[in-house]
């Protein structure tokens, strides 16, 4: 699953002395991740397990730097579940720094944070990895968001493990 999600442009990064023109020299490796990525890494059975009921993909516009996004909300009338997953192009959208309640998460990507009580009580989580960010967002109507950071940083590995 991981190639359909990280395309992996392999090229030979050797010097030439022979005089070979730079035109005919192969470039340093570079990752892609392709659009539909963030659907792939985070499915509607994930979100349905995080929101202990059944989830629907929602549509939603894509702000700019996201190369891929999904976003979920549950089924179940009332509950106000939403998953938010995107996945930023750059380590600049990583912003640890705006996060008043961030708490560093160990062995999560190059640098990870979770806030249990973000803005507007969002769980708040992101990690940076491959010069990718990776953001979640989870929420609900019934003001207990917090309850699910483990949840969402348990989904959070998933996705570092298989990206």
């Amino acid at each position: 699953m991981a190639g359909a999600v990280v395309l992996l442009m392999v090229a030979s990064a050797c010097s030439n002395s022979g005089g070979e023109s730079e035109s005919t020299r192969a470039s340093v490796p570079a990752i892609s991740i392709s659009e539909d990525a963030a659907c792939i890494l985070v499915t509607t059975a994930d979100a349905a397990a995080l929101f202990g009921a059944e989830a629907i993909p929602t549509a939603a516009d894509q702000p700019e730097g996201v190369v891929s996004q999904c976003i979920y909300e549950s089924a179940t009338p009332g509950d106000g579940q939403l998953l938010q997953f995107r996945i930023f192009d750059g380590r600049s959208y990583y912003s640890r720094e705006l996060a008043e309640g961030a708490v560093s998460i160990d062995g999560l990507g190059d640098e990870a944070y979770v806030d249990a009580e973000g803005p507007a009580g969002i769980v708040d989580l992101q990690f940076v990895a491959d010069s990718y960010t990776y953001t979640f967002a989870y929420s609900n109507s019934s003001g207990d968001a917090a309850d699910k950071a483990p949840a969402v940083e348990a989904l959070a590995r998933d996705v570092s493990s298989e990206g």
